[in-house]
């Protein structure tokens, strides 16, 4: 599964799930710069992070959920 985004010109925004791991890469193309970033999660750590985020308790359920149903 894979989400890419263009947030400008300059800047694009990708996110993934493979080998395992929630995959989140930003990468910015400027005249005479090239940055990228990369940064590898575990699933269940972000999932986690994501749903304290988010307030309430439905959010809560559907992320235990979604890892009881990624460690399968």
């Amino acid at each position: 599964m894979e989400v890419s985004k263009e947030l400008g010109k300059e800047l694009d925004l990708d996110i993934k799930l493979e080998d395992g791991k929630v995959k989140i890469g930003v990468k910015a193309d400027m005249k005479g710069v090239d940055v990228g970033l990369s940064v590898d999660l575990e699933p269940e750590y972000f999932i986690n992070k994501l749903t304290a985020a988010i307030p309430g308790e439905i959010d809560n359920m559907l992320g235990q959920m979604l890892i009881a149903a990624l460690k399968k």
